[in-house]
């Protein structure tokens, strides 16, 4: 197995460069950290209004004592398919990172979750990490699950996410990546002490006139459990470390492709209600907080045992093939047909996501 270096920071993914941190007491012992879990409904397309949203959150959380903050995947733009996503997307200095910042820095806290990113004339899924400093870090999603390769590429590099801060080393992974094997043996190796998922899971409503939508919405179901429940308590157990998942809450509405050469119809519109169920556990995977199914506007303040360490082994990642037809490239198993089906998209949508590109390229990007 190669094992290759990865520092994601301000610097850009793969540049063996990281920003300074002064950490409070490196000695080895418990640290009791408050993260603030940020459970909601990002509206697709509305940044201000999601910015806005986010703020109360966080400012509600840091009253409540909060030195972490999370918040779910895609907080700043929404989960949406259509091409207009295209539109509202940012690069790594632009409006919603400079929010983020100021934000983090107002409070003396960090944040952590994703955006849309453009960058050199492509769409990427990114998580981020920003601290009370104004240091930035982040790492872009590897796997783009069924209709989001056509809004968001898949990074070749880095992979997964691993974040220095004063409270420690912190596996930081998006949605679909947690399932890798990837994944899970970066943080083994680097020594992550506590792990944070941010996430999109839900399930499609079934229409009477489309039975191919029941099936659909079964699998998602079981996809959305094994994501929320089953993925959480392994990094917890395995890694004998903490771990937190924020998902989005609510309902919405967004059109959905099929792939090429599928034999079904896209469909204009459908509605999508996501999972909630956001979540921290402790490192033997105790339930300590959880977010309801629904709760569209949920904060919550946990305080989690992380242990630093006196010395942390070099920050790895296993390079391991995107073989998503592989038992071996997983960490926890999706069912059979997501993996069919992810296999499917990943091929089917090529095509589609480069011409989207190159309709929103900017001049000379």
């Amino acid at each position: 197995m190669e094992l290759v270096e990865f520092f994601g920071s301000s610097e850009g993914p793969g540049t063996g460069k990281c920003p300074e941190y002064h950490f409070p007491d490196r000695r080895t012992g418990d640290l009791m950290l408050n993260v603030g879990i940020v459970q909601m409904l990002a509206a697709p397309l509305e940044v201000e209004e999601n910015l806005s949203l986010a703020e109360r959150s966080i400012e509600r959380a840091v009253g409540e004592g909060a030195q972490l903050v999370v918040l779910p995947e895609m907080f700043n733009v929404g989960f949406y398919f259509g091409e207009e996503l295209m539109t509202v997307a940012e690069t790594l200095d632009g409006r919603s990172v400079g929010w983020l910042k100021e934000q983090a820095t107002r409070h003396g806290i960090y944040i952590t979750g994703s955006l849309y990113e453009r960058f050199e004339g492509y769409f990427y899924n990114t998580m981020f990490m920003v601290g009370s400093d104004g240091s930035l870090q982040y790492y872009r999603k590897r796997n783009p699950t069924c209709q989001e390769a056509t809004v968001w590429r898949r990074s070749d590099t880095p992979g997964p996410g691993i974040f220095e801060t004063p409270f420690g080393r912190i596996g930081g992974v998006i949605c679909f990546d947690s399932f890798s094997r990837e994944t899970f043996e970066g943080f083994r190796q680097s020594g992550v002490e506590l792990v944070v998922i941010v996430a999109l899971w839900g399930t499609i409503r079934h229409l009477v006139q489309y039975p191919e939508t029941w099936a659909f919405r079964s699998l998602m179901e079981r996809w959305s459990y094994l994501a929320a429940e089953v993925v959480p308590l392994q990094y917890a157990t395995r890694l004998g470390v903490p771990a937190v998942f924020v998902n989005q809450a609510g309902t919405i509405r967004f059109p959905f492709p099929r792939p090429r050469l599928w034999p079904l119809p896209a469909r204009r519109e459908i509605t999508y209600d996501f999972w909630g169920s956001s979540n921290a556990r402790s490192a033997s995977g105790e339930i300590l907080a959880r977010a309801g199914e629904a709760e569209t506007e949920h904060v919550t303040v946990v305080p989690l045992d992380v242990s630093p360490a006196e010395q942390r082994p070099q920050i790895a990642r296993a390079n391991i093939p995107a073989n998503y037809l592989s038992s071996d490239y997983y960490f926890v198993q999706p069912p059979l047909q997501a993996k069919l089906f992810q296999a499917w998209c990943f091929r089917g949508f090529q095509q589609e996501y480069e011409a989207r590109c190159a309709r929103h390229r900017t001049p000379g990007a």
